[in-house]
């Protein structure tokens, strides 16, 4: 579908579309036109796309939120070290402490990844586990599929990825 095609099908501008291109929501593709190059959106994916549009983007008012389990016993260390010592906090305790927090984030940015169906390379080497350098020998041996973004770099569909890393499975 082209991009006024798509426009028309969603009940969006076509500015919309190409913010979410641009966000990585939706991924497109540059073909030849008659006069001149043109965005061609896949129908299966707009179709997930305006499904996840319609969903409702309200959350409730109240969230009871607990802290991840290793960030939770690591404080209850630090408590039980601050007890021991005289609330005396050790630079190992504060070393473990940054780690965990930043092993935290690391989940969070794992989280957003996983609802973008689309990826960068960085982005894909980052949920794969493999290297940069690794993703794109596959992309240039073929075994990887990509798409080329609105500003030329190289956009890696989501289950794209996953098929690739079971078949290295």
């Amino acid at each position: 579908m082209n991009k006024k095609e798509a426009a028309v099908w969603l009940s969006v501008s076509e500015k919309t579309l190409e913010r979410a291109v641009k966000d990585g929501k939706l991924s497109a593709r540059m073909e030849k036109g008659k006069t001149r190059d043109i965005l061609v959106f896949d129908d299966d994916e707009l179709a997930r796309f305006k499904e996840q549009r319609e969903q409702p983007t309200h959350l409730p008012s109240v969230v009871k939120t607990e802290p991840p389990q290793p960030l939770q016993s690591l404080m209850i260390q630090n408590q039980t070290s601050l007890d021991n010592q005289d609330r005396q906090i050790e630079t190992g305790s504060v070393a473990h402490l940054a780690e965990a927090m930043e092993s935290l984030a690391d989940a969070q940015k794992m989280t957003v990844l996983q609802n973008k169906p689309t990826l960068n390379l960085h982005e894909a080497a980052l949920m794969s586990g493999l290297s940069v350098t690794s993703l794109e020998k596959a992309v240039k041996a073929g075994s990887l599929k990509t798409f080329t973004g609105l500003r030329g770099s190289k956009v890696i569909r989501r289950k794209d990825l996953d098929q690739f890393i079971d078949e290295l499975s």
